[in-house]
């Protein structure tokens, strides 16, 4: 049987015909788009012409596509609808992914060609994108080890297969200990602050309510739960998790840092972070350093107020990490008169995203939605919608997966189905995960206002690719550094809470009533409150993913708890860091190892391009596609600072 993988898919888009894809297949199809690529370099090295565009860099480009298009498939399962096919396969195939590129970017012969490209770039009649591909296979052959000596590469492929099967071994630990670690409740008493459609999504089949633990260290049904018992049982078994049972991820935190320390000094460098940072805006770990030193007082001071209005009002001594949330929740209510529950029948998931994400797409870009039934899907609660432009022009697909599952990480992320790129003549194919608490059946989703700002934080990643007009994929939308790529989504944000945007998405699920002013007015009000909490858990675990990572060879850890303790010595203890060592899978299982400060130094780039919105007429047509223009289009293919001046014609900080 031919895989169905094996070709292109002929539904629109090019979209994944899951109707047809079995899991079995993507062993085999993998490895053979593996071969594939492997058989395009060769001819490339092969050719004994002059190294052109025409026959190095473009064929080495075009090498990548059906490997892409397989694995984007396949990495989209693997987090949000994973199985033992999968994870088999994964477990497997991350090591042969590993030496594969280690196979392309340490081949000696195919780098000489590129090498003789670049060192002669000034004397190629090419374009301006083209110039930046070579300019970005060139740093990564660079970065990743092409001028070490053979004994030196063959180490390095080493390091790197073994560093690919701890880092898959790290997620399915940190996915098993958190499906693990769900609270079983048998006294419903003990579920007191919980509204009724709450207790109903937690209701099990045999009277018992179920509550899962999502990825975060802080959970947010701890700012509903009266119990004091209950809430910290909660805390706990997020806490630890991942720290001990037969899931602990301690050794093998150990072994990637070791790895990683091993592979920054074989490379040239003093430490991890060193090497990763070379092509982030920060550009080093002195700059991350110099905006923790720069964040830190502030942030401190602020927290410390807070913790005086919590100690003030619920007449504590000291407040547990466990008790935070449920007393700021409190206050809110006592001095904003705002409660959470008052809010959130307010906030249905698909109304927020049809009414509120969409419209405010439509008004800033002339973007516009319609909903498709009629495409496949990998799981019945995916939906589907087609966007165009002004113009009618079709523009890309849009699948939302918004529930939570156990199959599925924790946590929310984009990524696309099929890469905008019009080499290839491909539009974006995006997809959006988060991990809502799922109604029974005929209730509503209602989120709080923070999970409403997820659904736009989301969306604003899927319109960087939307808005792609790069030729190549390699460099197209979100293909650009960690500290750049939150910006567009953490500024999009800031649309949730915009006045003309809010009323429009903003209408009661029962009464059909739009939220009237004094309901917006407490929300922003009480914002303002415990905002030096939500920026220091952040800015905690910011601060450990750099602890980590600037260790020399010459450093040794034991113990992750201890060593955990000690770089976070300095944080408030009411502030637990948003995610500890032992269940951070941005760091140690995705690609914000030294970058998950990205977030807060996107935050500030966010800030300051919608303080020129506020400058410049707020919400238009005109701003919007200044925007897209100047930021969204822009892949990376020019200097990121280059590429902010010309937004908003001045850096930010």
């Amino acid at each position: 049987m031919i895989s169905s993988l094996s070709q292109k898919s002929t539904l629109p888009y090019g979209t994944p015909d899951f109707s047809s894809i079995r899991n079995e297949e993507f062993r085999t199809s993998l490895l053979e788009a593996m071969d594939s690529q492997a058989l395009s370099i060769k001819e490339i090295i092969e050719n004994q012409d002059i190294p052109t565009i025409e026959n190095t860099l473009l064929p080495l480009e075009k090498s990548n596509q059906e490997l892409r298009r397989i694995s984007n498939i396949f990495y989209a399962l693997a987090s949000a609808h994973t199985d033992k096919i999968i994870q088999s396969t994964e477990k497997e195939i991350l090591p042969l992914f590993a030496t594969h590129q280690d196979n392309i970017y340490l081949n000696d012969s195919l780098f000489q060609r590129i090498k003789y490209l670049y060192n002669n770039r000034n004397s190629l009649n090419s374009d301006t994108e083209t110039l930046r591909l070579l300019e970005y296979y060139y740093d990564n052959f660079t970065l990743y080890g092409a001028n070490l000596s053979e004994e030196k590469k063959e180490e390095l492929k080493k390091i790197n297969a073994q560093l690919a099967s701890l880092v898959n071994e790290f997620n399915f630990y940190t996915l098993e200990a958190r499906k693990k670690a769900s609270i079983i409740i048998h006294n419903e008493e003990e579920l007191k602050g919980l509204s009724y459609e709450e207790k109903q999504a937690l209701k099990q089949a045999d009277g018992t309510w179920k509550i899962d633990i999502i990825n975060t260290t802080q959970q947010p049904i701890l700012a509903s739960l009266e119990n004091e018992t209950t809430r910290k049982r909660v805390f706990d078994v997020a806490w630890n998790r991942a720290s001990r049972g037969a899931y602990a991820t301690e050794n093998i935190i150990l072994d990637i840092i070791t790895l990683r320390k091993r592979k920054a000094n074989l490379l040239g460098y003093k430490n991890y972070a060193e090497w990763s940072l070379q092509k982030s805006m920060a550009k080093n770990p002195e700059t991350v350093w110099a905006f923790f030193d720069q964040m830190m007082p502030h942030t401190f001071e602020k927290v410390k107020e807070e913790a005086k209005i919590l100690k003030e009002n619920t007449l504590s001594e000291a407040i547990q990490p466990y008790d935070w949330n449920y007393y700021t929740e409190k206050i809110r209510k006592n001095n904003y008169n705002l409660d959470e529950n008052e809010l959130k029948p307010y906030f249905e998931l698909f109304n927020i995203l049809e009414k509120g994400v969409f419209y405010a797409t439509t008004l800033l870009y002339g973007i516009t939605f319609k909903k498709r039934t009629d495409l496949p899907v990998y799981h019945p609660d995916v939906v589907v919608y087609e966007l165009f432009e002004e113009d009618n022009t079709p523009l890309g697909l849009f699948y939302g997966d918004f529930y939570a599952r156990e199959e599925k990480k924790g946590g929310a992320w984009m990524s696309c189905l099929v890469t905008p790129s019009k080499f290839f003549e491909q539009k974006p194919v995006v997809y959006n995960v988060c991990n809502y608490i799922k109604p029974k059946e005929g209730s509503p989703c209602l989120l709080t206002f923070s999970e409403v700002e997820t659904l736009f934080h989301e969306f604003g990643h899927a319109l960087h690719a939307f808005f792609a007009e790069q030729k190549y994929a390699s460099l197209a939308g979100t293909a650009v550094a960690r500290d750049f790529v939150e910006f567009p989504s953490q500024f999009n944000e800031n649309w949730a809470l915009h006045p003309i945007i809010l009323k429009n998405y903003a209408v009661h699920y029962q009464t059909n009533k739009v939220i009237d002013d004094s309901l917006i007015k407490k929300i922003k009000d009480s914002r303002t409150f415990n905002q030096g909490y939500a920026f220091c858990e952040v800015l905690a675990s910011a601060y450990l993913d750099m602890k980590w990572h600037t260790l020399s060879l010459d450093d040794s850890v034991e113990e992750v708890t201890l060593f955990e303790q000690t770089a976070l010595e300095k944080f408030p203890k009411e502030v637990p860091p948003r995610y500890r060592s032992s269940y951070f899978s941005h760091i140690f299982g995705g690609g914000y190892a030294a970058s998950y400060y990205a977030y807060q130094y996107s935050e500030m780039l966010a800030r300051d391009a919608y303080q020129w919105f506020e400058e410049n007429n707020g919400l238009t047509r005109e701003n919007g596609e200044h925007f897209r223009k100047e930021i969204l289009s822009k892949g990376n293919t020019m200097d990121y600072q280059t590429i902010y001046k010309a937004f908003s014609g001045r850096l930010p900080f």
